[in-house]
């Protein structure tokens, strides 16, 4: 009887400290990222078809009714990228190999 209660008392254990291990092994995500801050809102050319008071806006790529607390949004156009040529190559005439320039 003494080793049954023993047993018991050791699988009961067991399965309660299992338990208390797994309470917070979750990602609960970046404490710094506030969901509820205040997002960029471009004012957006578009005819306005928004409620009185509200006006087209540009919200995290998404255009919506609200009202713009940032400037009209514009996309600006990198550098411009050159086309890179590889060198060419060029064979002379009575000499051996090929050249590149």
């Amino acid at each position: 009887m003494r080793i049954v209660a023993t047993l018991t008392l050791a699988g009961g254990l067991t399965l309660a400290g299992g338990a208390a291990f797994a309470w917070s092994d979750i990602y609960t995500g970046d404490a710094t990222n506030d969901p509820n801050s205040n997002f960029l809102m471009h004012a957006y050319d578009a005819p306005n078809m928004c409620p009185e008071g509200l006006q087209p806006v540009m919200a995290g790529g998404a255009i919506c009714c609200g009202v713009p607390n940032a400037g009209a949004y514009i996309d600006r156009p990198g550098k411009a990228h050159r086309a890179h040529r590889s060198p060419a190559a060029y064979a002379p005439v009575g000499e051996k190999g090929v050249v590149y320039r």
